[in-house]
């Protein structure tokens, strides 16, 4: 079976996934009496926001979909200024 394009790996590369800190301490508050979320051992792991549950990175469903893809802003191009003279 060939893998379909928008197939995804697991839930780090899902919309719905969220790992941020900030986060994770926002959808469990009593989290911070046992330290942080900035901790080592929670590793990658993060917040399913359609599943409403604390999900291993490694994870994923059949409701996974890829998150939109951001493309690196464009380089800017130099812009010559005319010389501005000023009379006397």
């Amino acid at each position: 079976m060939m893998p379909q394009p928008d197939a995804i790996t697991g839930c780090p590369e899902c919309v719905h996934f969220e790992n941020s800190p900030a986060a994770l301490e926002a959808a469990l508050p009593g989290l911070t009496s046992f330290g942080s979320a900035h901790a080592a051992v929670r590793a990658d792991d993060g917040i399913c926001a359609l599943h409403s549950r604390y999900v291993a990175a490694s994870s994923g469903c059949s409701a996974a979909r890829r998150r939109a893809s951001i493309s690196p802003p464009a380089p800017l191009t130099p812009v010559r200024i005319p010389s501005v003279k000023y009379a006397p």
